[in-house]
This record gives structure tokens, sequence and C-alpha cells, in this order.
């Protein structure tokens, strides 16, 4: 059986290619990109934060670790995602 994952040199199933394009065209109005969990270093994921910026969008990063992406984000919160995004939430109510 093979796992739900492409590995390196394979070509992206469409369907992942087409939430690839769903997630571009998402950001191009963004006013706010947060950027969870992530090593910063998969594309086409790991390019979503400079796009998000380069339209114009604040991206936050959450991560418990400095990533390849940290230095580009406009704010840096370090921890994990259940630990900061309750008390995101928290402060938005």
């Amino acid at each position: 059986m093979r796992p739900g994952v492409v590995w390196f040199g394979e070509v992206l199933p469409d369907d992942a290619v087409a939430a690839t394009e769903a997630a571009i065209e998402a950001l191009e109005p963004g006013d706010v990109v947060l950027v969870i969990g992530t090593s910063g270093i998969v594309y086409p994921a790991a390019g979503y934060p400079a796009m998000a910026r380069a339209e114009g969008a604040t991206v936050v990063e959450v991560n418990p670790v400095d990533t390849e992406i940290s230095d580009m984000c406009h704010h840096v919160v370090r921890g994990t995602a259940a630990q900061v995004l309750p008390e995101l939430v928290a402060a938005l109510q």
C-alpha cells in the first residue's frame, strides 16, 4: 500500500495542484496571513508567505522554533499551535 504522500521528484496530483492554485488566489487580497507550524522549506507552500507579503499582507508566523521564513515575517510568535491559537482566538473575541 502506498502512503498518501508525494515523493521528491514526483509531480503533484491534480487535486493538490487545484488546492495550490486556490491557496494562491486566496493570498492575493489578504490583509493577514497566519503561517502555522511549518518548516518553511517544502514548496509550493513555503513560497506562500513571500507571495502574501508581496501582495501587501501582514505575515505572522506561529512556530516553536525559527524556520526558513522567520526572517521575512512581520511578526513571529514562538509557541505551538495548540498553545498560541486558543490565545489568539480568545484575544479576538
